[in-house]
Order: structure tokens, then sequence, then C-alpha cells
């Protein structure tokens, strides 16, 4: 993975890739969606989906990676603020 220069306020190049792809779901513009789409493998950016980090996700980020990739996230990923 080589994040793109539009997207050094997401991750750096150390980060791990469930978190750059929950990052980019969550908080990313559609340009930066699709360079996560051309600088990643759809299998890796499923994989990230598929197995969620927990209480990283918004609302609105789940339900667009819900809705991108046909697969139901559990509720456990949402971000708690209790």
């Amino acid at each position: 993975m080589k994040p793109q220069a539009g997207l050094r306020w997401v991750a750096g190049t150390g980060t791990p890739e469930k978190t750059y792809v929950t990052r980019v779901l969550n908080l990313g513009t559609w340009e930066e969606w699709q360079a996560l789409k051309q600088s990643m493998p759809r299998e890796r950016i499923i994989d990230a989906v598929e197995h969620p980090l927990r209480g990283q996700w918004t609302k609105r980020g789940k339900a667009f990676a819900e809705c991108a990739f046909h697969l139901a996230l559990p509720d456990d990923v949402l971000i708690s603020y209790a």
C-alpha cells in the first residue's frame, strides 16, 4: 500500500491497512476513495470491511461500506462516545 499525496491527513506509510481503509471510508472524499481503490487490491479492501475494527466506524462510513460491498457490519464497530 502506498498512500497518495492527498491522503497524508489520513495515514502515513506505517499505518496498518485496516486502519487506512477504515479512515478513508469514514472520513475520506470521493477522490480519496478512488485513490484507495487504485492503490490497494479489492480483496484487501474487502478483508478490512469483512473484519472491521471495533469501535472505529462512523454511522456514515458503516453505511457506505455496507452499500458498496453488500455486507452487514455489526453494530459494535460504531464509535461510542458514552
